[in-house]
Order: structure tokens, then C-alpha cells, then sequence
């Protein structure tokens, strides 16, 4: 084997290490976020705030519309690291839909633009993750 053959031997097996380094990350990420099943919050539909568990509110500080920028925030929430809130439509993926909560004052914000769904569907899964536990709050937007 020459020079030139061992040089891209190397390369091959430098690119199949960072690919399998690669995929068994993306495998542990995908395995932790489905190891916790979101706990459904009892929320009024339609109202644009909910109470959270340990005390805080989810609310919408501006009315949640398709294809247009709207804020959540997150009030008396006292939270270790940023919460994350994931949306979905039920029995449809929407893709890759998740805004990171950034520090407002004492509070949390996130400002979210939601595709437009081809089907015409409104209804909304926000799965929010908040310090190791997700909770889901269903919803619709105008």
C-alpha cells in the first residue's frame, strides 16, 4: 500500500468514526427526550393562560396565529435551566418546532412563528420542558 492509499484510508475511517459518533448521539438525545411521556395540563380552551404545577403560568401574552410571530410567556416560574417548549399537531408531524425560553425580567419569554398546516387544522401540542418534567397543553390558534 502506498502513501496515497493509506492517506485516504485514514480520511475513510476519520469519516465513519465522526458518522458513528454522530448517529449515537442523535440515538442517546432521541431515547432521553422519548423516556419522559409529557403530563397533560388542565387547561380552559381558548383562555390565553394556565396554571402550571409547582406554581407559575403559561400564558400568551399575544393570541397564537399560523404563519405569524406570537409570544408565550412564563410567569413565576423559578426554573434551573432555559425551559423548552416543542409544538405538534396530533397523528401529524410538523417538523422541527422547538423555541428555547430566554430571561425577561423575573419571568420567561419565547417568541414562536408556527407553520401553516396543509390540512387546514388549527389544533395545536405545545410540549413544554421544564427542568426534567414535560407537561402538554393543547391549543388552537386563529
Amino acid at each position: 500500500m502506498n502513501a496515497k492509499q493509506r492517506k485516504w484510508l485514514a480520511l475513510g475511517g476519520a469519516l465513519l468514526l465522526l458518522a458513528s459518533l454522530k448517529f449515537s448521539l442523535i440515538y442517546r438525545w432521541y431515547g432521553e427526550r422519548q423516556a419522559v411521556k409529557p403530563s397533560p395540563l388542565a387547561c380552559v380552551a381558548g383562555q390565553p393562560s394556565c396554571d402550571l404545577p409547582g406554581g407559575g403560568v403559561w400564558r400568551f401574552a399575544s393570541p397564537p396565529q399560523n404563519g405569524k410571530p406570537f409570544e408565550i410567556r412564563l410567569e413565576g416560574v423559578a426554573a434551573r435551566e432555559a425551559p423548552q417548549v416543542e409544538f405538534n399537531m396530533a397523528d401529524m408531524d410538523m417538523g422541527f418546532n422547538r423555541y428555547t425560553f430566554v430571561r425577561d425580567g423575573a419571568d420567561w419569554k419565547a417568541v414562536v412563528t408556527l407553520p401553516l398546516c396543509v390540512s387546514g387544522s388549527r389544533d395545536w401540542l405545545a410540549a413544554l420542558s421544564l427542568d426534567g418534567k414535560r407537561y402538554l397543553l393543547p391549543f388552537s390558534t386563529r
